[in-house]
């Protein structure tokens, strides 16, 4: 149901977003050493201030040595978050489901926390959210576009 924790102990409350967030994920440090490459669009499923659940088209390893960077609105303010992918399975066959770990420091979780826990507000007094870049349509088609565009 969307707007509650899963059951799973979690150092942190995560949220279940009613519609997945875009974000704007770039790759920026590859074994200790800055890259300066374009970003593609994902979608986020749930968050956390420990971390993030996406889905994209693109096939990326589960490594602590390979930074991502993800850049989006929540609750009309910019977030800027980074970690690293810990978790990946194929969904819907031809894409790609990453679990994320947050490589930040204390006030960036702590900021993260803070916008997680006011849309929970939203979402419990049925208000939903309304300002930030959610996807409502489809998410495979979303996927499916992204991909050919990449082409």
């Amino acid at each position: 149901m969307a707007g509650r924790s899963e059951g799973h102990q979690r150092e942190y409350f995560r949220l279940k977003l009613e519609h997945p967030l875009c974000a704007d994920m770039t790759i920026v440090l590859v074994k200790g050493k800055k890259l300066e490459i374009g970003s593609a669009k994902v979608l986020v499923e749930d968050i956390s201030a420990g971390g993030l659940r996406f889905l994209s088209h693109l096939k990326l390893p589960a490594s602590d040595q390979l930074v991502l960077q993800f850049e989006t609105e929540l609750c009309a303010e910019p977030l800027k978050m980074y970690g690293h992918v810990v978790r990946s399975q194929s969904w819907e066959q031809v894409y790609y489901e990453y679990g994320v770990r947050f490589t930040m420091d204390e006030v960036q979780h702590q900021e993260v926390n803070r916008l997680v826990n006011r849309l929970a507000i939203r979402y419990r007094h049925n208000r939903g959210a309304t300002e930030g870049c959610y996807w409502k349509g489809d998410r495979q088609a979303f996927l499916q576009e992204l991909a050919l565009a990449s082409q």
